[in-house]
């Protein structure tokens, strides 16, 4: 567990899917992206907001070299708040915490004044969809359950919900449920908060607030039978976790550099 330091209201950014390769010049889909993700950070520092913890919520890398993980902690070491990490599909566990442990990157109980943020593994090894042991499930209801003045948000790298999208619903959190009535039976757990999908959605089921983040390289287009590229801009998302709850957010896209996307692969 990791405590926190803040005010009165909890500030985050949420950076999401980097894909990063152990060569600092490799490319996703024609995207280099080391320079798409340090083109976000750098919007990022222009960006007048504070904030007392990065999230980085998985795909941090696409070819799981541990130098690849490096260029992500080195790329991170400007911010004086703590980084936390979570893995995704495309993340090689071993190489992912060899480094996460020596940055200490790997906390999954972040515990503020007023919220505690649970940072779950939704990853399956050799599969692109996700699911949440039960050692997962036990970690977030027991610090549900543990801090029940805490308001909580809940990251995790895998959708829990359906995107209206028929090849990225195959391949969200399979357990979805499991997860969704953990949530309901506690008036403290407020908002979850995922990357995977690479665009942004925001919206409420059960009055749990339901989040998801633009990647900083390549975009889904929404709302599609297949797998298709969105031509919008990478970003990143803050957040405001207010003392009664309330949770202020936004998405940043790039507005001043752009990449070009290669149409002419199916997958990635």
């Amino acid at each position: 567990m990791f405590q926190l330091t803040s005010a009165e209201t909890l500030r985050v950014v949420q950076v999401t899917d980097t894909h990063l390769f152990g060569d600092i010049g490799g490319k996703l889909l024609g995207v280099p992206t080391y320079d798409s993700m340090q083109a976000v950070l750098a919007q990022l520092d222009d960006f007048e907001f504070s904030a007392d913890a990065l999230l980085v919520t998985g795909d941090l890398s696409q070819d799981g070299s541990e130098q690849s993980y490096r260029l992500l902690d080195d790329a991170l070491e400007r911010y004086q708040s703590p980084v936390f990490w979570l893995p995704g599909n495309h993340d090689a566990p071993h190489n992912l915490e060899k480094v996460g442990r020596e940055k200490d990157r790997l906390h999954k109980v972040i515990r503020a004044k007023h919220w505690q943020i649970v940072m779950l593994d939704s990853q399956v090894e050799g599969a692109v969809f996700g699911q949440l042991k039960q050692s997962e499930l036990d970690l977030l209801e027991q610090a549900l359950t543990e801090e029940p003045e805490l308001h909580t948000l809940v990251c995790l790298h895998h959708h829990p919900i359906r995107m209206n999208s028929e090849w990225m619903d195959n391949i969200g959190l399979r357990n979805r449920s499991e997860l969704m009535d953990i949530l309901a039976a506690h008036d403290n757990a407020k908002a979850v908060l995922w990357g995977h999908v690479h665009q942004s959605c925001d919206g409420y089921v059960n009055g749990v607030r339901l989040m998801s983040t633009p990647s900083t390289c390549i975009q889904f287009e929404p709302q599609t039978s297949d797998f298709s590229l969105d031509d919008v801009a990478p970003g990143f998302r803050w957040l405001e976790l207010h003392k009664d709850g309330r949770i202020s957010t936004g998405v940043e896209r790039l507005s001043n550099v752009s990449f070009d996307v290669d149409r002419t692969q199916t997958g990635y």
